[in-house]
């Protein structure tokens, strides 16, 4: 990376650590659990204020052309503070599909300006439970059907929904006020929530249509799968900080917990894995950038998702033993750090999943030579 690039990076994370730090940091978000919404719009205006939104977006369509590389800087520092705000559901779905298929429609706009938050609508649960081919209809400008595990429903104003038309893939547009639209509210460990849509008849706007549409869908998940896995990079990296700091003050014996090999050389190796996953991750949106074919760029968010969805499940559960009995008490961060941990490390697929997608792909890559 230039040196000026890696300055605008440095700039970034500067600017968005402080505006979180003034928001109040991680108490702001215990300060919303079990609020309707569930983050504050207040907030979002300020960080589209500060660019954040517009991080990947093309400067000719209004964004800071900055690609995924900044995305994932904004990621971590939202992970460190376990903002509730739909940051990486915003940059890397809703304006991954928009900037893709539609960059002049007035909803990419209103999106960078903190103006509107939209939510991604695109899986769809089976008879079983477990997500199944799309069967969600598209005629004559209604949706019929349903869609699951939708992030960001609440409190969102409408919602891009990826249904079936008469010829392929639809991306259609809904506001959350249409008539015949159901959102149903699943709370979540952490306190978020994910949405369950239903439409009957459902008013919609047709964005865009055709195998374009599958072929967005694909890469913007595959933005919203390495965004999350520097969200978690972010969070693992502050759970560490937090641990290292309660065992240098917390005393066992007449001295603290943190002078014994055994912690020691138990935080060493979380430094260790912390570090690696950081610079797994990095290089996967810096590569990711350059990358326009779909399969490689999914390998890249494949790799960088199991690697960080590792390292952050082992330092939670690791922090959380090292914190003792109070570790699994509410006044203390860390257990929000582990349950943010667990959301966030199955959303979009956990580590088996991840690596099981790599090493399909490589295979399938070594049978074609």
């Amino acid at each position: 990376m230039h040196p000026s690039d890696q300055e605008d990076l440095r700039l970034l994370r500067e600017s968005v650590r402080t505006l979180f730090d003034r928001a109040g940091g991680v108490g702001r978000g215990r300060n919303l659990r079990g609020d309707s919404v569930g983050w504050d719009p207040k907030m979002v205006r300020e960080l589209a204020e500060a660019g954040v939104f517009g991080v990947t977006v093309p400067e000719e369509h209004g964004g800071l052309g900055m690609g995924l590389a900044a995305g994932g800087v904004i990621a971590e520092e939202v992970g460190r503070v376990l903002a509730p705000e739909p940051v990486v559901t915003t940059v890397g779905l809703s304006l991954g599909l928009l900037r893709r298929l539609c960059p002049d429609h007035a909803k990419l706009a209103q999106i960078v300006g903190g103006e509107t938050v939209l939510a991604v609508a695109w899986l769809e649960r089976g008879p079983s439970g477990a997500p199944a081919e799309p069967t969600c209809r598209f005629a004559d400008g209604k949706l019929t059907g349903s869609k699951a595990w939708v992030a960001g429903a609440t409190g969102a104003e409408g919602f891009l929904v990826a249904a079936v038309g008469d010829d392929g893939p639809v991306l259609t547009l809904v506001e959350a006020t249409a008539e015949g639209l159901s959102v149903d509210r699943r709370t979540q460990a952490d306190g978020s929530a994910m949405g369950e849509l239903s439409f009957s008849g459902t008013p919609a706007q047709e964005l865009a249509r055709g195998a374009a549409v599958k072929d967005a869908l694909a890469d913007a998940i595959n933005d919203a799968t390495a965004l999350a896995a520097a969200e978690l990079v972010g969070l693992s990296e502050r759970a560490l900080e937090i641990t290292l700091d309660y065992i240098k003050t917390r005393e066992q014996f007449d001295k603290p917990i943190g002078a014994f090999q055994v912690l020691q050389h138990r935080a060493v190796d979380l430094h260790i894995m912390r570090e690696i996953a950081q610079a797994g991750v990095r290089e996967a949106l810096a590569l990711m950038d350059g990358e326009t074919d779909t399969r490689a760029r999914a390998m890249l968010a494949s790799r960088a998702k199991a690697r960080a969805v590792t390292t952050a499940k082992r330092i939670t559960r690791d922090a959380i033993q090292m914190h003792g009995a109070v570790g699994y008490t509410d006044e203390y961060d860390i257990g929000l750090y582990l349950n943010r941990a667990l959301v966030l490390s199955a959303w979009l697929g956990d580590d088996a999943h991840h690596r099981r997608i790599w090493f399909e792909a490589r295979e399938e890559e070594g049978a074609a030579q």
